[in-house]
């Protein structure tokens, strides 16, 4: 038996967020050469607004060994205003690597996705960059590899590979931002 759930809105309802479930770390040219193992591909994209992460879930095929997520933000002051230069140094916007989440031990059978609390869900600047590091097993020591003799590529069919991540996430504007900045070093300060 089966049982579905919907909630309908009443017409005209606008949601306050939107929620965007987006490809991010794509990588089409993606090669894997007969029976390497470790094979790494690097996919970014840009958050234009500021920006609430709520979910990641890798999508890898059979040869996926492992993918880890991070965020290179600008860096911001307490009120979370993006620092276009430190004071004394070169014009470039200064930036931070924080990792989100790694899957170190990939199963093509158990595609899970992983939902952050509200709480704990990331915050970011306009100017983040999500960065997706993926790692690719083509060798005769993966079991489930169906023929580590061959090159394998970019492809929709199982046997072929893919690379990247479905990320959920939600825009909100400069006021919320900030509001939310000063709420989480609250709670950070108040833990301390």
């Amino acid at each position: 038996m089966v049982h579905v759930g919907l909630k309908l809105y009443p017409e005209g309802y606008v949601p306050k967020y939107q929620l965007v479930s987006q490809h991010m770390g794509d990588d089409d040219d993606l090669l894997i050469p007969a029976g390497e193992k470790g094979v790494r591909t690097d996919g970014y994209t840009m958050l234009t607004r500021p920006a609430v992460v709520t979910a990641f879930q890798p999508h890898l095929h059979t040869r996926g060994q492992a993918q880890c997520i991070e965020a290179i933000i600008p860096q911001t002051d307490e009120e979370g205003n993006v620092l276009i230069q430190a004071p004394g140094h070169s014009p470039a916007p200064l930036m931070r690597q924080m990792t989100l989440n790694c899957v170190p031990q990939w199963r093509f059978n158990w595609h899970l996705v992983y939902n952050y609390s509200e709480e704990a869900a990331p915050i970011f600047p306009p100017g983040t960059v999500i960065h997706i590091s993926t790692w690719h097993d083509n060798s005769d020591t993966l079991r489930v590899n169906p023929d580590p003799r061959n090159n394998v590529v970019y492809g929709q069919r199982t046997i072929d590979e893919m690379s990247f991540a479905w990320v959920s996430y939600y825009y909100i504007d400069d006021e919320e931002y900030k509001a939310r900045v000063a709420a989480k070093n609250a709670r950070t300060s108040n833990n301390q």
